[in-house]
């Protein structure tokens, strides 16, 4: 009945559009029991994949609307989300006087993602910490920045001007997934120190990783753009005493992609600002 009256359709016309996909699948997608009607085990199954698909249809919707509003150019852009939030988005704000009717799409992702998506012409570019020499992409690097922890002004260690491996790996640790920059310099520390994290969460989001060390349940060690896109009360920054090897941004493109006036902004001003930036060592 709810999702007669959302789609304005009648109830026994879901129950046919339903029946219909069933038949076409080959399997039921919901199951009628006592607690009344609910999604079948294959119903669930499905149910991620059709919300993503969903999603994207939703995007491609919301840029047409844009584009019958006058929007001129969407541009399209993979970033990893420290740097969306330290730059992309400030050089967007900047430009936006000269490119009032222009849109920004970011998408956030993990550094590898990005080629794929340049590959597939799904985004304009991207901003990756990982290049490998791949025929047709190019790579312009940005800036480099380096490992710093993350932890509660509460924490016993706060008040340390920095920190080695040993005291770092004694705590509870909150880890990033491997492949990631912070978990990739996690398993270099352990390497070199012949110890092992005492993980107490893995998480995925960079907000998250940071809010639970603000909240004392362990620290973490992140690159420093990253720190500083996460300025939270009650967090402390602390670079490392040893040291890691830096994580260098920079720009991935397609060398057949043809770029337009306001992407050509927008990467005139990423230079900019990334040379300007304190703490970060740009890359020319």
């Amino acid at each position: 009945t709810q999702a007669a009256d959302v789609l304005g359709l009648t109830q026994p016309a879901i129950s046919q559009h339903v029946t219909q996909l069933e038949r076409q699948l080959g399997f039921a997608l919901l199951v009628r029991d006592r607690e009344g009607l609910r999604l079948s085990p294959a119903g669930s199954s499905l149910l991620p994949g059709l919300r993503r698909l969903v999603a994207g249809n939703e995007a491609i919707v919301d840029q047409l609307a844009s584009l019958s509003l006058g929007t001129e150019q969407i541009l399209r852009v993979a970033s990893v989300a420290s740097f969306a939030a330290m730059f992309i988005g400030p050089a967007f704000h900047a430009l936006r006087p000269r490119f009032p009717s222009h849109v920004l799409d970011i998408v956030e992702i993990d550094s590898e993602e990005a080629f794929q998506l340049v590959r597939s012409n799904e985004i304009d570019f991207g901003i990756s910490s990982v290049f490998v020499p791949s025929p047709g992409l190019l790579f312009e690097p940005l800036c480099q920045d380096g490992a710093c922890v993350v932890l509660s002004t509460s924490h016993p260690l706060a008040a340390r001007s920095e920190l080695g491996d040993e005291d770092v790996l004694a705590e509870p640790f909150i880890r990033f997934p491997s492949g990631t920059t912070s978990g990739n310099w996690l398993a270099m520390m352990s390497e070199r120190s012949g110890l092992q994290p005492k993980t107490v969460v893995e998480v995925r989001q960079l907000m998250t990783g940071c809010q639970l060390a603000q909240q004392n349940i362990g620290l973490t060690v992140v690159p420093e753009i990253a720190a500083r896109s996460c300025p939270l009360p009650g967090l402390a920054v602390i670079p490392l005493r040893d040291g890691l090897p830096p994580r260098k941004l920079g720009v991935v493109t397609s060398e057949f992609h043809q770029a337009s006036q306001f992407e050509n902004a927008v990467l005139s001003q990423l230079r900019e600002m990334t040379w300007q930036s304190q703490g970060v060592q740009a890359l020319r």
